[in-house]
Formats: C-alpha cells, structure tokens, sequence
C-alpha cells in the first residue's frame, strides 16, 4: 500500500477501507460486511442496546481477508471496536433554553467523513449568536435561525450518507452485476476519479462544506441596488489573497476578528468618509475594511483584481460579513442605509 490515498478492497460480501493517517497508527481500516453480525461479532438485540463486546484483532484479519484474499496483515492495533450504524435526526435543535448541536443532534453512518465538519459548524453558527444574546448586543430570536439555518444541513446531510450507504449494501449482493461492479469501480473508475482535477475539486468543496449556504434563512438579505454577481448573502465568503500593510495576506484572515465586517468594494476616495464615521459610531460590533485595486497600507489591496471579481464587483459594492464568515447582507452602491439598517435589526446598539 503507497501511503497518501484511500484504498478500498472489495470481496465476497465484505469491503475494507484503509485511510492513511500516520499517528498514533499508519492506517485505519474500515471494515464492513452485508452479514454485519456475523463480519463484527455483534449480538443481535434491540438497536439503541451499546456494544460491548471487544473486537479482535484475529476478527478484524478474518474480515480484511474476506475483503482482500488474504493478501494483507494487520499488526500491532492502536485501537480497535465494534460500532453500529444510525441514521437519525433532532426534530428540533432547540427547544426554549436547551439547544443540541453536533451528534446530538445528527447521527449516521462515516460514508463522506462529514460528521466532525458538520458538527463543528453546528457549534458555530450557535456559538456567536449565544454569544451575542447572553451579552445582550442581539435580540433572542437571532437564537432561532440556529434550527433555522442547521437543521437543513443535517437533513441533507443524513439524506446523502444514507443513500451512500444503501449503495454500498448493494454492491455487497451475491449478484454478478454487483460482483463485476466490484471488481471494476476499485480498479478502474476511481483511479480515473482521483486523476480529475475538477472532480478532485468538487469533492474537496463538498466534503469540507465549503460550498453550505443560507440564503433562505430569516437573518440574511440581498440589498438594493442588487448585485447580479458574485456569492449571494446566505453564501459563504470566498476567500482571496490581497495584500495589506506591504505583506501578502488573505481575506479570511482579515475578517478573522469576532465582530460583524464590512467589506467598502471599489475606489476608496468614491466612499463617503463620513457616512462610514457614522455607520461605526453606531454599531460597536462592527469593522469596517476598504478592498480596493489601489490604496495605502490600512487598505485590502486587490492588486490583481481576482478578490472583487470573485464577488462580481465592477464598480462599487458592499458585504456585511457574519462571525461565521457567511454573507449576512450585501448590495451594490454607496449608500449605507440599507446595511445600517439591516444591524440594527440584528444588533443592538452602543
């Protein structure tokens, strides 16, 4: 086995996934079977009962070799167990005072390795809205669009691992159009898969969650005038490399600070110094940061002008972004009374 990708064996009723990880093992190994009782050793018994009974390490060999043909061995375990698949989800994430987030509120099969991802964003997108209310700087009912912004993302979610999973029983069929898909997915297709830049890119965006958005959520708005281009509020920001200060830097890492930022798009000396004073006197949580092909060192400076493409900037615009990094109010323009309207629907003032 080469180090650096996923290798999956497929044979009999069995499949084995090895993932190289380096510490405190060199591989993990996945093991599955169509018989799950008979492949793991697990009782049979009610669904929600815990496994407790240890796995082997001569169990875990005998299913590596009925996925491999006994061409591999397994040494020297850093920690091996049973676990049994769930498919479940919260009806609610919360309920007054009680919030859920994470496995308590999702639970599914390891098809797609999103569970981690979505559970830590689960715990931010409450975090800074708990945050902001138990400080008294927001209204209670920014504590909705928690389940109102979430709960969605964990149904897809469990939607796409579920149908993940059922594909993958069915490849374990006895039948020879499972069998000849078994030998020849492995073997054939998902070399060329990870050969693909586009589909390497697609996957990457889709397992990392990049690509989540809540443009239908209560708590985001599209301004007037609008923009015809670039991410929708709802979306997250786009991350771009600019320079600041005389340094190479990118866009996240400006807009990194737990407050709400106001990207000024286009030629500083078109903004109204004032307006922008005002804007920042009236709001504490809020940053305001000028991103623009030419300007001093206070400046984000687009050198290439890649940053205001990337948001469909061609003359002047404006992006209120969340703690979270998503886009919670955008528009095109100067006039900064709809996005001073939009905080203080939000926000609380000094």
């Amino acid at each position: 086995l080469a180090n650096g990708f996923i290798h999956p064996y497929v044979g009999g009723s069995r499949i084995a996934i090895f993932f190289p990880i380096g510490h405190p093992a060199t591989w993990r190994v996945i093991a599955m079977s169509a018989r799950s009782a008979e492949a793991s050793g697990q009782r049979r018994g009610p669904p929600d009962e815990p496994l407790t009974d240890e796995l082997s390490l001569a169990e875990l060999q005998a299913a590596i070799d009925g996925a491999t043909g006994g061409g591999l061995r397994v040494h020297t375990p850093a920690w091996m167990t049973h676990f049994r698949l769930h498919h479940r989800q919260a009806a609610e994430y919360r309920r007054g005072r009680a919030f859920v987030v994470g496995d308590a509120a999702h639970i599914h099969s390891p098809v797609g390795a999103q569970g981690m991802n979505t559970g830590i964003q689960d715990a931010w997108n409450l975090g800074w809205k708990l945050a902001l209310v138990a400080r008294g700087e927001s209204m209670e009912r920014l504590l909705d669009t928690y389940q109102e912004e979430r709960l969605p993302v964990g149904r897809a979610l469990l939607r796409y691992t579920d149908r993940a999973f059922s594909l993958i029983v069915r490849s374990l069929s006895p039948s020879k159009i499972a069998a000849w898909l078994r030998r020849t997915v492995p073997a054939r297709i998902l070399p060329f898969v990870l050969r693909s830049k586009q589909l390497r890119t697609f996957a990457f965006r889709f397992v990392s969650e990049l690509d989540i958005a809540y443009r239908r959520s209560s708590a985001v708005r599209e301004g007037t005038p609008r923009l015809r281009r670039g991410p929708k509020a709802g979306d997250r920001l786009p991350e771009a490399a600019l320079v600041t200060h005389g340094r190479e830097a990118f866009l996240h890492e400006q807009i990194a600070a737990p407050s709400f930022h106001l990207l000024l798009c286009g030629p500083v000396e078109a903004w109204n110094v004032r307006a922008v004073h005002d804007l920042l006197e009236s709001h504490d949580l809020l940053a305001a940061h000028y991103l623009t092909t030419q300007g001093n060192g206070d400046h984000l400076v687009d050198a290439t002008g890649d940053a205001l493409r990337l948001l469909g900037v061609s003359d002047a615009a404006q992006y209120l972004v969340r703690p979270d990094g998503h886009i919670g109010y955008r528009c095109a323009g100067h006039d900064l009374s709809g996005v001073d309207a939009y905080l203080r629907e939000w926000i609380s003032g000094p």
